[in-house]
């Protein structure tokens, strides 16, 4: 009996039938949990803490392996291709995180540099791993740099050569994350990533070449579960996860086999790229989807229904899905989702999971700076201060001498002061301020500028 014949005869015993739109799905305890454990997945990220990292060769500190900052996401094509529901729920401290992670992550997918090394003691053996360049999360405590990871890892299942690791120092405020070996060398992983967007694409415009969410929805689904076989000898307990159990390109490229984080992760990355908001969530053992239809969540276990081939848990509620666990709680969110992962508490319906999803998990603020105060004490400068405001990144502050603001000099700030520097004694100026908020490629989503205060300069 192969895997998936293990789980099918599993859940089997723990379902009774039921309809999958408008009735709960119903269980009983069964004989065959025993065989669904055996292939139960370990979904817990490995965290490595250190006292400091080194470059293999050891000639580099921690802090000096860190690259060009600089780098802008908007200039490359895979930038986009996940959500960015979970970014849009973070602090501002915690989106500088996860745009660092993601822009060291994109220059790898795009260029052909070689992956860095560094070593680390596992379970008493130095051994060496491939990691991303360095990234500080300075002002985040430790639980919310890991918190920052688990959303980013499972955000954008493009970069498919991050594993589910991370190795950081609490003394340096220094992280970084772990990657397949077969990928390090620059030239093979273009050539990978070259093959991984052509089949993307073929799957793409196949999806896009039916009209309605619920019909892409049902194709995405097909492809995914027709394609992919699980792979029931798969070693997810291996601490390097030489077969990249959880990655996608372990379901797109190679034997096309994965476990239950490659489906997931491929229907998030299908979904995306076809317009249909989407998610991977996690349990302690188990990974699978929240979707968006018609600004509704539901559930979708790719990996359950393709082994049962059926299309049982496929826009489910979460009362649904909990009802068809076993005693091992398959679908028992993890702690690290806690207040994160959508909820899920509606039965499906067709009509309104084809209504256009309006919604948009990132906009401009819709809210106005309040009064600015101008204080001039110092000859040539301006002390520029407001109200803080919620749910915006930072500010720009624009200063012109004239009322039309044209020209003008602008400045974005990230605190609710500001000093202008260098202007003219004896001038008057205007001064407003507007609101900023990032989306999960770093551009900044202005929103509408306050009311123009004057004052003249010392």
């Amino acid at each position: 009996m192969n895997a998936k014949q293990l789980i099918a005869s599993g859940m089997a015993a723990l379902m009774l039938a039921g309809g999958i739109f408008g009735n709960s799905v119903q269980t009983q305890a069964g004989t065959a949990i025993d065989e669904y454990t055996a292939v139960m997945e370990n979904m817990q990220t490995e965290y490595i803490q250190v006292d400091d990292l080194a470059y293999r060769a050891g000639k580099f500190s921690l802090k000096s392996i860190q690259v060009d900052e600089t780098y802008q996401l908007s200039e490359s094509v895979w930038a986009d291709q996940g959500s960015d529901y979970y970014f849009s729920l973070l602090s501002t401290e915690e989106k500088k995180l996860y745009l660092n992670l993601k822009k060291q992550a994109d220059r790898y997918m795009t260029g052909t540099e070689q992956f860095q090394m560094t070593e680390v003691n596992r379970n008493g053996e130095n051994v060496p791993v491939y990691i991303l360049p360095l990234v500080s999360f300075e002002g985040l405590s430790t639980i919310q740099m890991k918190k920052v990871f688990y959303c980013f890892m499972f955000e954008n299942p493009q970069y498919y050569f991050i594993r589910n690791s991370v190795i950081y120092s609490e003394t340096t405020n220094m992280m970084t994350v772990g990657l397949y070996k077969v990928f390090s060398d620059g030239n093979t992983r273009a050539e990978y990533t070259r093959r991984f967007a052509e089949q993307l694409q073929i799957w793409e415009e196949q999806v896009n070449a039916v009209q309605t969410p619920v019909e892409k929805e049902l194709l995405i689904h097909k492809i995914v579960c027709d394609y992919v076989t699980y792979n029931e000898t798969m070693e997810v307990g291996d601490p390097d996860d030489k077969q990249m159990s959880q990655s996608c390109i372990s379901a797109v490229l190679f034997e096309k086999k994965t476990v239950c984080a490659g489906y997931a992760q491929l229907f998030t990355l299908l979904c995306g790229r076809s317009g249909i908001e989407c998610v991977t969530v996690t349990s302690p053992g188990h990974a699978w989807n929240k979707v968006r239809m018609g600004n509704i969540w539901y559930n979708v276990d790719a990996t359950w229904n393709d082994c049962r081939g059926d299309d049982t848990f496929l826009n489910v509620s979460d009362e649904e899905l909990l009802a068809a666990d076993s005693e091992l709680q398959e679908h028992v969110l993890s702690d690290e989702w806690a207040g994160i992962a959508p909820s899920c508490t509606d039965v499906f319906d067709a009509q309104a999971a084809n209504l256009a999803d309006i919604q948009s998990n990132i906009t401009a603020p819709d809210a106005v700076v309040g009064e600015i105060a101008l204080v001039n004490e110092q000859a040539g400068k301006l002390n520029v201060s407001f109200v803080p405001m919620d749910g915006c990144d930072g500010y720009m502050v624009q200063y012109a001498s004239n009322g039309a603001m044209l020209p003008a000099d602008k400045a974005d700030i990230e605190t609710s002061s500001f000093v202008i520097e260098g202007l003219k004694s004896g001038k008057a100026y205007y001064v407003r301020v507007r609101p900023y908020r990032w989306n999960s490629k770093g551009e900044k989503l202005y929103g509408t500028f306050s009311k123009k205060v004057k004052e003249t300069v010392l």
